[in-house]
């Protein structure tokens, strides 16, 4: 690997790494993605003159980290340097509803953790003034299978493979990094493109092995991510060597099954340590599936089109379920049925963005679009 293909964790990550130690929270909080605009965890320690006063201080902080990391989960990382400041009064104007957990007081003290649900309306209509691209599409499930290689021989289910046990500390058991203070914030919130880690056991083992895995095979891998109810899987490759002055180097190369693309290829040093810098480097490459997630799914609010699609009807409860999924989804702007039989619906959806967008977004909710011909048909996935 060249030096140019070399990435050097510098004291961000060093900090980072060493600030990570096992925080339990729900294990359902990386697995399923919920309502984008509802910041969760954000944990506030204030002291002030009294304790009434401290809470107003920990809730206003409290309002704008949750603001800053809502920015932080809809908008592309390189729009960072432009992304809004506003004022407390503004910022409150826009919090739809805010919950107090794990509530202390202490002499002047307040501490608490605090939830905010902000206005989609009203943050929408914000990133369309800044110009803003923003995405708030939640994905299905993304399978990882981490493959480790010790030089002699590559481990997937097999032991020993620390790899993928950091993996499952990580998605099963939310280890998570604890300061700095925005990096907590944003890593305790539902990831928008959620993974999991497979269980490891018989079912598993009999569907895919570790060659299946690295050479992609499409059988073996359809086969697990119906197991998982899984959009895809990305194969993790990792192992360990030294650099020309003897520090610690984690090879890393992934490829997805959803995607035709060669290998992406990374370099991670920074500890020596090998627990750590396999977890840092898994947050790494957790931020850099959601920022690829997110680049798909940006809402372009220039581009307004309809389809008329024909949909096939077994029963109303079905049907309903079809209409509820369409309706939403972030893209879809309305939805008007012109005609219903016992049979089949035809129906207009409005949708922002182009149509592949929209496909893409309908086949994370198991709902298939067809073109016959400029024909277009909407059904559920068989």
């Amino acid at each position: 690997m060249t030096d140019t293909k070399l990435k050097l964790m510098t004291m961000a990550l060093g900090s980072l790494m060493l600030s990570i130690f096992l925080l339990v929270l729900s294990t359902n909080s990386v697995l399923a993605a919920a309502n984008p605009y509802l910041i969760r965890g954000i944990s506030v320690d204030e002291t002030a003159t009294s304790i009434p006063q401290a809470k107003k201080i920990a809730v206003q902080n409290g309002q704008r980290r949750a603001f800053n990391t809502l920015l932080r989960r809809l908008v592309p990382n390189s729009y960072d340097g432009e992304l809004p400041v506003l004022d407390d009064d503004t910022l409150t104007s826009m919090v739809t509803s805010y919950r107090v957990a794990n509530e202390r007081t202490a002499a002047q003290r307040y501490l608490a953790d605090l939830s905010f649900e902000f206005s989609r309306a009203d943050i929408r209509s914000l990133l369309r003034n800044w110009n803003l691209p923003f995405s708030e599409a939640a994905g299905k499930p993304l399978l990882i299978l981490p493959v480790y290689d010790d030089g002699n021989r590559r481990f997937l289910w097999e032991e020993p493979n620390p790899w993928r046990t950091q993996w499952v500390d990580v998605i099963d058991y939310n280890i998570r990094p604890q300061e700095p203070e925005a990096v907590k914030d944003y890593w305790s919130q539902e990831l928008m493109q959620p993974v999991i880690v497979p269980a490891g056991d018989f079912t598993d083992v009999k569907t895919i092995n570790v060659e299946e895995a690295i050479s992609l095979d499409k059988a073996a891998l359809t086969e697990i991510e119906k197991i998982y109810g899984a959009s895809g899987t990305a194969v993790v490759r990792a192992s360990f060597r030294e650099d020309r002055d003897g520090s610690l180097i984690l090879d890393i190369s992934r490829q997805r099954s959803d995607r035709f693309r060669s290998s992406v290829i990374e370099s991670y040093k920074g500890s020596d340590d090998p627990d750590l810098l396999m977890q840092s480097a898994i947050f790494d490459l957790l931020e850099k599936m959601q920022e690829e997630w997110k680049s798909e799914n940006i809402i372009d609010f220039s581009i307004e089109n309809t389809v008329a699609v024909t949909t096939s009807v077994s029963d109303l409860q079905s049907w309903l379920s079809i209409q509820e999924k369409v309706r939403n989804l972030p893209s879809v702007s309305g939805t008007r049925v012109k005609d219903l039989s016992v049979s089949q619906a035809f129906w207009h959806i409005t949708f922002l963005g182009d149509i592949q967008q929209l496909s893409a977004s309908l086949a994370q909710e198991n709902l298939r679009l067809v073109d016959n011909d400029g024909y277009w048909t909407l059904n559920q996935t068989p």
